[in-house]
């Protein structure tokens, strides 16, 4: 009677195991008015908590039935797929806190002496935030430099960062790409000191 409740009690707590691994997927970013987005699947390795582990398992029920398990076995990390936004470019784009003419002409791929024609800009004109720039569909980054800083990366954030202001820091990576893989959630306010993972 003792061997069969041990081994109800392993199945149990395999099962739970087996049903503590799903995980729901994960949720994408907000679609962005500024134009299409289409998605880029990446794998993402988790710090997993401490797992436990089927050998612990067997070594609990051997403490309790008396009788020794075979077969221990780790369970494997957890990893999970998160779909990437790659944003195409928009006719238009509202400019937000943190971002600049260059910054903008770097993530969508365009020449920025073409953004400052399409816009009757100079180079010396400032702009706010809340500033809506036409975007050209034609031409594209001259030369070096469109990567700022190189990624994949983790990056901390420092007083006055923003989700706008850290993508323009690495030049051509988008918003919307870090708050999917960062799975933030509106209004995607970050706090000095946390770390992102920049795809």
């Amino acid at each position: 009677m003792t061997k069969k409740i041990g081994i109800v009690i392993v199945s149990l707590v395999l099962f739970s195991l087996g049903l503590s691994g799903c995980k729901m997927p994960a949720s994408q970013a907000p679609e962005t008015p500024t134009g299409e987005i289409k998605t880029t699947p990446i794998v993402i390795q988790t710090d997993a908590p401490a797992m436990v582990t089927q050998t612990e398992v067997a070594k609990t029920a051997e403490a309790t039935s008396g009788e020794p398990e075979t077969s221990p076995t780790s369970t494997p990390e957890p990893t999970r797929v998160i779909a990437v936004p790659t944003v195409t470019r928009p006719a238009e784009y509202t400019l937000q806190e943190g971002e600049y003419i260059y910054c903008i002409a770097r993530r969508f791929n365009v020449d920025p002496a073409d953004i400052l024609e399409a816009n009757g800009l100079g180079e010396n004109d400032l702009l706010s935030p809340g500033d809506t720039l036409v975007i050209p569909q034609t031409g594209s980054w001259e030369g070096a430099g469109r990567v700022r800083n190189p990624h994949p990366d983790t990056y901390t954030v420092d007083p006055g960062d923003n989700i706008y202001s850290v993508a323009c820091y690495y030049g051509d990576v988008s918003p919307e790409a870090i708050i999917a893989v960062n799975e933030l959630q509106e209004p995607y306010d970050l706090t000095p000191g946390q770390t992102l993972q920049i795809p």
